[in-house]
């Protein structure tokens, strides 16, 4: 009998933590789906994105792209889970969120985002899809300038790259509450007058301080339409240049920037559009390998050959740049002879390969006029290990004008050499390039932070990552946009001279 009680007792137990044990797994059943969705991720099985970035209106049958999330209760709030993938769909996100189109036909970017000049300065009149640019809104960072291809065009002309920046609300009155309580310290300093009390804690507050999350930045490349034969694939929207009659222009490339949690540095993303130059072989030995085209692209024409002088600044004399450049590191993943992966901060090949996926699936599954544009790659800091914002500032501080360095054991993430073919033309192999492609190495290669930087002329602040911010700073200070567009180059250029 007492057996028979036991066994039953047994068998009872037994059912009882069977049901509970199924209600346990039913009751974390979405939690083990997410954690098994974010190991997907985690070992970068395969960088995708989410199919919800595809969903249309059923009343206007167009793309509604939602925001991504930024917040501390994103995958970014965690630093110590947050994947390179989670990186790259953020980029594609944003970009597509950015070019979702209202009932009038007009992306986000354009009637939602603030034109400003190089000094935060609002250009146009609100709410106008008219892109509205300056005579001298074609020279690019060291003063290069960008020249399509006649032969590539309409009338066998070769016209001017221009380029427009566009900030979020939360940029635009950040730059601008900032401008006002630091501007007249930042003077001070350079002045070399005497500080007090106050200024100090002020300055301290400068040095810490960071733009919040969702501020947004773009840099958007455009050419005239008649530079090219066939638009129908790419966006064309009117601009106005120095104040004359709009014409149609052809958007070619577009740097997205956006601080989101954790990453005070922004993550610089950038995008182009198809086919716009050939790429440099990598499969070939050492010396270097001439560059060809067998078609007609809208920067090299079919019957040149280029060699890397083809990529020399040409800052001293812009007219000199040369109208047949190529692409050296795609995605901004930089290569060395026989195509093997340059030994740097980022481990490859998981970054190359998860920016090439995505931008498969992304483009799989796209139906409009972005789909003939391609991300070319994202940059942004390793800050694990630093509480966001303070500590995190401190590190940006501490790197100042280093923060761009990309050697083995370095803190830059995701595409090391990031460039835009239509921005940073001539800069793809640094300030101070070496002789040959070949000798391409982290010492003398450059990326977004090789311009910004934390430091600015000697004050060192997360807030002068932006040259939007040191830029309104200038006008406060009542210098003319000459004049900041001129103190950038000269940074540079100074930069340079110390390279060598």
């Amino acid at each position: 009998m007492n057996k028979t009680k036991s066994l039953i007792g047994i068998i009872a137990l037994t059912l009882i933590a069977i049901v509970s044990c199924k209600k346990t797994k039913e009751e974390k059943k979405p939690v083990v789906e997410k954690i098994a969705d974010y190991a997907e991720q985690k070992f970068e099985i395969s960088c995708l994105a989410d199919t919800n970035w595809f969903a249309t209106s059923s009343i206007t049958g167009k793309r509604e792209t939602p925001a991504p999330q930024e917040g501390s209760t994103s995958v970014f709030g965690n630093n110590k889970t947050v994947s390179n993938c989670d990186f790259h769909q953020w980029s594609w996100q944003k970009f597509l969120w950015l070019t979702t189109e209202n009932v009038s036909n007009e992306p986000f970017f354009m009637t939602n985002l603030i034109q400003v000049d190089n000094q935060n300065k609002p250009v146009g009149t609100p709410g106008s899809t008219t892109i509205n640019l300056s005579a001298s809104e074609n020279v690019q960072a060291t003063g290069d300038i960008l020249r399509s291809n006649s032969a590539f065009s309409t009338d066998n002309t070769s016209y001017d790259v221009f380029y427009s920046i566009h900030v979020d609300s939360t940029l635009f009155s950040s730059i601008n509450k900032n401008t006002i309580k630091y501007a007249g310290l930042i003077k001070k300093i350079k002045n070399k007058g005497t500080l007090t009390k106050k200024d100090s804690l002020l300055l301290n507050e400068y040095e810490n301080n960071t733009f919040p999350v969702g501020a947004l930045e773009l840099k958007v490349a455009w050419v005239d339409a008649r530079a090219i034969k066939d638009t129908s694939s790419y966006f064309v929207r009117n601009a106005s240049i120095a104040g004359g009659t709009p014409i149609p222009m052809a958007l070619l490339g577009m740097h997205v920037v956006g601080v989101v949690y954790n990453h005070p540095e922004f993550v610089w993303a950038t995008f182009e559009h198809d086919d716009l130059v050939p790429y440099y072989d990598w499969t070939t030995t050492i010396p270097d390998s001439t560059v060809t085209s067998t078609t007609n692209k809208l920067f090299f024409n079919k019957n040149a050959t280029a060699t890397i002088a083809n990529l020399a600044s040409q800052y001293a004399d812009p007219s000199k740049d040369s109208l047949d450049v190529f692409a050296v590191n795609k995605y901004g993943v930089p290569r060395q002879a026989q195509n093997t992966f340059l030994a740097t901060s980022q481990s490859e090949p998981t970054n190359y390969n998860n920016i090439d996926a995505i931008n498969t699936n992304v483009k799989s599954q796209l139906n409009d006029i972005w789909k003939n544009y391609f991300y070319n790659g994202s940059i942004w800091i390793n800050t694990e290990g630093y509480d966001y914002p303070t500590e995190q500032a401190q590190l940006l501080d501490s790197l100042a004008g280093n923060i761009h360095q990309s050697e083995p054991g370095k803190l830059t993430r995701g595409s090391v050499a990031a460039y835009n073919i239509t921005m940073e033309t001539y800069e793809q192999l640094g300030f101070s390039p070496p002789a040959h492609i070949y000798q391409q190495s982290t010492a003398t290669m450059g990326n977004c932070f090789s311009c910004h930087s934390t430091n600015n002329s000697g004050l060192n602040s997360p807030l002068n990552i932006s040259h939007v911010f040191n830029g309104s700073i200038d006008r406060y200070n009542d210098k003319t946009n000459k004049q900041t567009k001129q103190k950038h180059v000269n940074e540079i250029l100074q930069a340079i001279k110390e390279m060598k």
